[in-house]
């Protein structure tokens, strides 16, 4: 969120207890909290689930973190640390103005365990630029329980010259978070009260944390354990995001349509597929574009569902966004008059990566398309276009040499997860850095022009690394 209004008002509300957790007293059955995603001008979609109890599971069996042992599989995920286990019941969201004026209400719908007790709710008919509250209510026959409040505000008509915040985070790895509530990334991302964040990819690992994930049931615990934790679920009741996914949320490492990882049997790459969009409020389509006013249109691309496999050779055909993806991306960054145009990739397009990686356009395998692309951007759209990314466990600013496209890497979301980097690359990098932290993107009207800020901060919200970008408009 932007603008001093905004904030008082947030920290207003806060104070005021118009956004707690729950009424003091009361069960609020959502110990999974929600998912405030895709806001638009005028609609936001919400994610919410009836959990079985108020609270994830702290005293059940905990999952190991050293190798090479993983938990014995199958196991009863309810008995896990970190469980929350689902409960039948109805769901109702509710959105009000400022003021207490009521302008959305769903009715109740009911939930079950086909979709892991969740709903996805679309709040439409919004104002844009506007400031709402909302309440999330479940129940259980006539027993209504304690609800689940938060905030956010919809996002400023196309041609609106206005301020905006954005932090974006990937590769939180849930062995390696740097504090039992949570990540402490989400603390300051709070803080800073942007006014949407991005979540980039590898929400959950299901393949090298435990339990490794070898059914429905079991994935789906990745994202329970994860979203439970209390600084993730008081961050994302005031935050909302846009939610990508890479590798370790969808199946295996380096993962493409029909891989098969053998400890992971009888899971599947298609499976993963249909249990991401389940918890995660994305929509219909897993690429997609938006605009924040008149400064800035975001492109989240889908880097898993259409690719090539990695092992096949390279050719001009062998691709990892598809053909229909990479048309849609070339025509609407063309069409574009947004001031800045923010590519958002799970996985790297000018890297520099190390040599035995065969996953993304910074790899040989990769090497037309990647050439392809850059070569495009840097002749159609330099200068007011740059590439976010995540996937890679270090910060990072890179200047490709041969087109001078530019790209940013968030790295991962805690210290302990860091690595794997192929070492600073002087004729490629301007910033690197071998930390976890997130980016926090500012854009700003100026007289005559518009300024793009890009910083790379550490996971308690300090500045570590920033570039600066004017345009004349």
């Amino acid at each position: 969120m932007t603008g001093d209004t905004t904030r008082r008002q947030m920290l207003g509300w806060t104070l005021c207890g118009l956004i707690p957790a729950g009424a003091a007293g009361t069960e609020t059955h959502q110990a999974t909290g929600v998912k405030v995603g895709e806001i638009t001008p005028t609609s936001t979609r919400i994610w919410a689930r009836r959990t079985r109890l108020s609270r994830r599971r702290a005293d059940g069996v905990p999952a190991r973190r050293v190798k090479p042992e993983p938990m014995k599989l199958p196991v009863d995920t309810a008995a896990l640390e970190g469980a929350c286990p689902g409960a039948e019941g109805e769901l109702r969201l509710v959105v009000e103005r400022s003021g207490g004026k009521r302008v959305f209400e769903s009715g109740w719908k009911a939930v079950g365990p086909s979709a892991d007790f969740t709903h996805q709710f679309d709040a439409r008919g919004l104002h844009p630029s506007t400031e709402y509250r909302f309440t999330v209510e479940t129940r259980a026959g006539r027993r209504t329980d304690g609800a689940l409040r938060g905030a956010f505000r919809t996002a400023p008509p196309a041609d609106s010259p206005v301020a905006v915040n954005l932090a974006m985070l990937s590769c939180q790895k849930y062995s390696q978070r740097d504090d039992e509530r949570g990540f402490l990334l989400y603390d300051a991302i709070r803080q800073w009260r942007p006014d949407f964040y991005l979540s980039v990819g590898d929400n959950v690992y299901y393949d090298s944390d435990d339990p490794v994930v070898n059914s429905t049931g079991v994935a789906r615990h990745h994202w329970h354990r994860m979203f439970s934790l209390p600084r993730i679920v008081e961050c994302l009741r005031t935050v909302p995001g846009y939610w990508l996914k890479d590798d370790h949320d969808c199946y295996s490492d380096d993962c493409w349509p029909g891989k098969v990882t053998e400890k992971m049997t009888p899971f599947t790459f298609e499976e993963g597929l249909r249990v991401f969009p389940e918890q995660a409020p994305i929509g219909p389509k897993p690429y997609r574009r938006f605009r924040w006013g008149r400064g800035l249109e975001v492109w989240l691309l889908e880097g898993r569902d259409y690719r090539t496999a990695n092992l096949l050779p390279d050719s001009p055909e062998k691709s990892i966004w598809g053909v229909e993806q990479k048309k849609w991306l070339l025509e609407s960054l063309s069409a574009s008059d947004a001031h800045w145009k923010l590519i958002v990739s799970p996985t790297p397009v000018v890297g520099p990566d190390r040599p035995n990686k065969q996953d993304n356009h910074s790899n040989h395998v990769f090497t037309a398309e990647g050439n392809e692309f850059r070569r495009w951007l840097s002749a159609n759209r330099r200068g007011d276009t740059f590439v976010l990314c995540g996937d890679r466990h270090w910060q990072y600013h890179s200047v490709d040499p041969s087109t001078k496209v530019e790209e940013f890497g968030c790295g991962a979301a805690s210290d302990s997860h860091a690595g794997g980097t192929p070492g600073e690359n002087p004729g490629m990098h301007r910033f690197h850095r071998v930390k976890g932290g997130f980016l926090a993107v500012q854009v700003r009207p100026e007289s005559g022009g518009s300024r793009l800020v890009i910083e790379h901060r550490d996971v308690l919200g300090n500045h570590v690394y920033r570039s600066e970008y004017h345009k004349a408009t």
